[in-house]
Parts: structure tokens; sequence; C-alpha cells
């Protein structure tokens, strides 16, 4: 360490001792951006979220359970990102980083409990498209080994417990954010080409499967590029904190994917009617093949799968919707309450269509 001497005519020379230069917009500016960023998708989560209390299908409970339980995990991890960028810059006057935030252990704790049961739920869409268990397990794999290297990278937290010790969590965020990575990028590659499976050939249904494609390579991508750009600068930036202005809105990014996908059922279902309202699918009209091939306009008897789509069972079957069993019985994604189902006399009403499906 270097010092530099001043003097004085009226007393002694005083000494004035000068360390390191840390620029402290590299170290809490990529934080409060983080947290701004955060907070603004924590309000599109519960915009999501009233957007999903308010549809009038009801599911599973535990899927309902992970849909609450996830927002409560996102409710509490924005006050804990709050608290997180008031305390350096408040409690400690913006001065020179030292000791790490006391809740900055939250944050790789919520990516984790948040991201984990969510990909845990795209794998069980997956293995209900394909039936591949061996694909489904793989994916797992990935999934669990994310969560091993996420909860390594709390623990080194709160063992290291310093700015200038964060470089010792290297090898353990390395490890949780490739594989969450590529765990996101199967899960959207396989969900893709399963859906492409899953086309009928009639051109109302392919253009809703068409869509649900790509949403869900948007979200998968999303969630994937910003666990790339982490861990690039976190490994390349090394000494500054960049790699949080992508890391703290991590777990928002999942769960809005988790809600959007959700709550595209209903606008999914109804753009399947007006599909259908134009081509007869309602019995109005002739029915239009992908290929532009009409077919009869006479629908078929209740419960009759339309011609080249798949079984209700394999989870995107478009056909009838049969009777409240049936679609309790159903993988359900896409599928009228039970309510309504009630109303219709468990059977449709003049030849309409009912959607069953995993989005």
């Amino acid at each position: 360490m270097s010092s530099n001497t001043t003097s004085s005519a009226s007393g002694p020379t005083v000494t004035l001792g000068v360390g390191p230069t840390v620029d402290v917009h590299l170290v809490y500016g990529p934080l409060l951006l983080g947290v701004f960023f955060n907070m603004i998708l924590y309000g599109v989560l519960v915009s999501q979220q009233l957007t999903y209390l308010k549809s009038p299908r009801r599911d599973r409970l535990w899927m309902r359970i992970l849909v609450w339980g996830v927002f409560s995990l996102e409710t509490a991890n924005t006050a804990c990102d709050m608290s997180l960028i008031y305390e350096p810059l408040i409690s400690h006057y913006g001065g020179l980083p030292g000791k790490l935030p006391t809740v900055f252990v939250s944050q790789p704790l919520s990516v984790i409990l948040v991201g984990f049961p969510i990909q845990l739920f795209f794998i069980w869409r997956i293995q209900t498209l394909t039936h591949n268990n061996i694909l489904c397990a793989l994916i797992c794999v990935g999934a669990v080994g994310a969560f091993g290297g996420g909860l390594w990278t709390a623990i080194g937290v709160l063992v290291e417990k310093t700015f200038a010790n964060i470089p010792h969590l290297y090898d353990a965020a390395r490890t949780w954010l490739i594989t969450s990575a590529v765990t996101d990028l199967a899960i959207a590659t396989s969900l893709s080409l399963a859906l492409r499976r899953k086309k009928t050939g009639f051109a109302a249904t392919d253009t809703v499967v068409d869509r649900i494609i790509r949403m869900t390579v948007q979200t998968g991508l999303i969630t994937a590029l910003f666990s790339v750009l982490d861990v690039t600068c976190l490994l390349t930036l090394r000494g500054d904190t960049i790699n949080f202005l992508w890391n703290i809105p991590l777990s928002k990014l999942y769960s809005n994917c988790l809600l959007s996908t959700l709550n595209a059922r209903d606008q999914m279902r109804h753009g399947l009617g007006s599909e259908h309202a134009g081509t007869g699918v309602n019995g109005s009209g002739p029915q239009v093949l992908s290929g532009g091939r009409k077919v009869g306009a006479a629908a078929p008897p209740a419960n009759v799968v339309l011609p080249g789509s798949p079984g209700i069972d394999s989870g995107y079957g478009f056909g009838y919707e049969g009777d409240s069993k049936m679609m309790q019985d159903s993988i359900g994604m896409m599928e009228f309450s039970p309510n309504e189902s009630e109303e219709r006399g468990g059977h449709p009403a003049n030849g309409e269509y009912g959607v069953q499906s995993v989005v």
C-alpha cells in the first residue's frame, strides 16, 4: 500500500493511507438494475396471477399448489431483493463493498426453488406428449444437476460472506447455470418436436399448434439466454457483479413462463373456436385441411376424435368434448372446467368442439 504526506506550518506531518481503487458503479450498479428489472417482472407476474385467478377453469390441485407456491416464493424474493440493495446503498451509505448483504443467499435459493419445480412441470408435459421415459429421465437429471449446483452456490454464499470471496463461488455457479441453460434448451426443443408430431392436418388446429410451439421456444430460449449471459459475465468479468443483472430476474422469468403458458390456454381455445367458425368445424361449412383439401361438413358423433388427430389420451387431441369423467382423466391443459361440462350435460352441444391438450 502506498501513502501520501501532507504538511502544515502550524502542526506535524500527517500521513494518509491510500487503498486500492474500487469502482462502486460496477459493484452496486448491476445489483440495482437487476433489482429494478426483477420488480418490473414481479408486476407482470401479479397481472398473470390475476388472470389465472379469474380464469373459469379449475386445474388439478397439485397444479394450483404449484402456481400459488411459486407466486408466494416470488413475493418473498421481491422483498428480499429490496433488502439486498437497501443494505449496502442506504444502511452502509454506498461504501466500499465488504460483507455480502444479509439476504444475499436468498437469490440463488429463490432461483432454484422456483426454477426446479417449473422445469419438472415442463418435463411432465414432455412425458405426457411423448411417453418417452428415457428422454424425460435424461432431462430430469439435468434439472436435478442445476438444482444441486444452485444449492452448492447458496451454501458457498453462507461460507464466503464477502464480495472479495465471490470468485470462490465460480465453480458452483458454473455448474448451476450451464446445467440450467442446457436443461431449458432441452425442454424447449423436446416440447417443440413433440408438438409438431401432434399436428392433425386441419388448418385451424395446426395454427393453434404452431402458436404453442412458438410460445414454447420463446419462453425456453429466454430463460436459457439469461442463464448463459449470467455465467458468461461471471467468468469473463471477474471481480465485478455485472452477472447479477441477469441472475436476479432469472426466477421471475421462470414464473412468468409458467403463468403465461397456463393463461394461454383460454386464448388458444378461443382462437381455435374462431378458426373453426370459419372452417365449418361447428357444422356450418366444409372443413379445410392444411393442404387446402376440403372434407364433408357433417360433424362426427360425440366423443369421436377428428380423423388424423391423436387420441385424447395422447395429450394433444382435438375432438369432441366427452363427459366430465373423460375430462378429469385427460391431461386437462386446455379442457373446459368441470362446471362448464356439467352445464352442458356432460356432452358437447350441437357438435361443438372441445380442446384437450398440453400447451
